[in-house]
Order: structure tokens, then sequence, then C-alpha cells
């Protein structure tokens, strides 16, 4: 039951983002594979649509209105916003890590599809399918490029918080699954340039867990007393950002840092639920407030710049009504997406 309703918790943010744009059909193709990769074993994984091959990447498109879908993207360095679209009409981008390349890696939601993309600093974009998955879900990227992520062989993750997932690295290419042994379901949600990786798992009792892996090793993350724990991000030194909850319904949603076994809970004030998202080898770190996750109400970003306890800098698109801050770089760019106010709610 608890490990049911974190995965809701988990996923309530990528519904609210589908659910802000009526989806047209996909027109992207992706073709080829290439060859997977095992972790410690072999294993049957997925491959990398256009891996195999010269990628098919599609330059992002800004028209001279402005951004068309309802919850665009965007790059904030030094101050100024840059917006990106997804290259095509009833799709929607939702950002989650950017590296120090400037490469930006997300969610690519269309209907009744889920995949991951690469965006490059140029602006062009690789959308990212797992063979044989009917959702692939993209996270972060190091330094190198390697990508850190999820996917299901069962059903898409949005429409059923049960889908079997297993965690996966994509580098250059090539696959390697990640599963926590014993574990139901794994997922891989963070990477650092030591190739370090943090995610979440669900163990045979249906009780979710926190871990760490490097180096062919898992360490179980838990916040002490919590039902739930989730890593989010982690970076250079070691340091590791997520979330976790005493309430299975997600009412209530606590930031955490855990920095060499100890754990600092990061809560701003006024709001229900802190969630962040990013951390940089600075220690600064990035998130997002919300007053529910389930319609992404209130959802204003935020940064701080000096760390757990610091001042708090509130990120804001320009006009937009509601603001997520997702990923982070050493260079201080700060990635994540915006209610376009442009462009009518969804009913």
């Amino acid at each position: 039951m608890a490990a049911t309703a974190r995965r809701k918790v988990r996923r309530r943010i990528r519904l609210a983002v589908t659910g802000t744009v009526v989806f047209t059909a996909l027109t992207v193709t992706t073709v080829g594979a290439s060859a997977t990769t095992p972790m410690g074993a072999s294993v049957a994984g997925p491959t990398l649509l256009g891996a195999g091959s010269t990628p098919s990447l599609m330059p992002s498109v800004r028209p001279a209105a402005g951004p068309r879908s309802p919850m665009p993207g965007f790059l904030l360095d030094r101050g100024r916003y840059t917006a990106f679209d997804p290259p095509e009409t009833g799709v929607n981008l939702l950002p989650a890590g950017v590296n120090n390349r400037g490469q930006i890696t997300g969610e690519y939601l269309g209907p009744g599809k889920e995949s991951g993309f690469l965006r490059d600093r140029h602006g062009k974009i690789t959308k990212i399918d797992l063979a044989g998955a009917t959702a692939t879900e993209v996270v972060k990227i190091n330094d190198r490029g390697v990508i850190a992520g999820a996917y299901s062989r069962t059903v898409p993750f949005l429409s059923d918080p049960n889908a079997k997932a297993h965690g996966f690295l994509l580098d250059r290419g090539k696959v390697t699954r990640i599963d926590v042994p014993g574990a139901v379901q794994t997922e891989a949600s963070g990477i650092n340039d030591r190739r370090q990786v943090v995610g979440v798992y669900i163990d045979a009792g249906d009780n979710p867990h926190g871990f760490l892996w490097g180096k062919g090793r898992f360490t179980t993350i838990d916040v002490p007393g919590a039902t739930y724990t989730e890593p989010i991000d982690i970076n250079d030194r070691g340091q590791i950002v997520g979330i976790y909850g005493e309430d299975p319904g997600g009412a209530s949603i606590h930031g955490f840092l855990w920095d060499k076994g100890r754990y600092t809970t990061i809560d701003l004030p006024g709001v229900p639920i802190t969630i962040p998202y990013g951390i940089n080898d600075h220690g600064q770190i990035v998130g997002s407030t919300l007053t529910d996750a389930a319609t992404l109400s209130g959802a204003r970003g935020f940064l701080l710049r000096n760390g757990v306890g610091g001042r708090v800098t509130p990120i804001r698109f320009p006009g937009a009504p509601r603001t997520l801050a997702v990923g982070i770089n050493d260079r201080g760019q700060i990635v994540g997406a915006y209610e376009n106010p442009n462009t009518a709610p969804s009913p």
C-alpha cells in the first residue's frame, strides 16, 4: 500500500504536466538499434532506438510569437530565461537535468506514450525510446553524457502507477540495466561523474526504499521514520537530495539532503510540499514547492545558492503562473518548465 501511494506521488507531477495539453498523434519516427550492455551479469535489456545509426535530431521550434505548448521548458543562464518547445505539436517536454556541457535531459510526453529526450546546447532535440519498452523515463545526465532513467515493458507509467520499472544507464548508445537484487521494481534517477547512481526500489513486501549504487554495490537510503524515501540527484561529492514523507498519501512531502550518512530536512516555509530536484558540485540546490502535486497548484521554483539553511532565491519564469525548477549544473545554469500564460489552460 505504501509503495503504491509513493509511486502515485512520484508521478503526479508527470500526470499534471500531461494533462495541460490535448494530445495529437505523434509523428516522430525513430529507427535502428544498439547493443545492450549488462551490469554485472548477462541480462536481456532494452536498446536505444536510433543509436545504431545516426540519431534523428529534431531542431527545437521557436515560433515568432513565442512558445506554443502549454508547458514549455526553460534554461536560466545568468539571469536570462530561454524557453524551448518540443519540435511537434500535441507533446509536452518535462526537463529533468542539465550537465556542464549544456545538455538537457527529460521526458517527452505524448498521447499514450512516454519517451525521453536529449537537448544539446544548440537546441537540437533527440527523442529517446528503449526498444521493447512501453515507457522510457529519462532523468539526469552527467558531464560524460551518461544518462540515468527507468523503463517499463508492461504498461506506461502514467496509465498505471504499478507498472513494473527497471532502472537503466545509457552511455553512447549502450544500455546497462539496473535492478536492485531482490527488488520487484527499480528506478534510477540521478548520476554523477563518478558513475554513482541514486534512485528508488520496491522490495518483495511492497515497501519503497531509496538506494545508492556505486562500483557494483547497492546501499539502501532510508530517512528514519519515513514511509517512503526517494533520492533524486547526486553530485560528485556524494551529496544526495530527494524527498521523503510520513504520509503515504503524499499530502505533505519533505525534501532532504544526505551528506556522509547524515540526513538534513529541507522544508521551505508556508508550503506542504518541498521537492529538491537537483544539486551541483558547489552544493547549490534547486527545486520546487507546491501546495498540491496532483494539480501543480502553487508551483514555484527555488534556488538555495548557499545550500541548506541559506537564502532562498525564487525561480519564476516571467509572467508564468507556475514554474518548476528541476536541475542545476556547476555553471549555475538552471532548467525547468513553466505554465505558458499565452495558452488556454486545459479544462
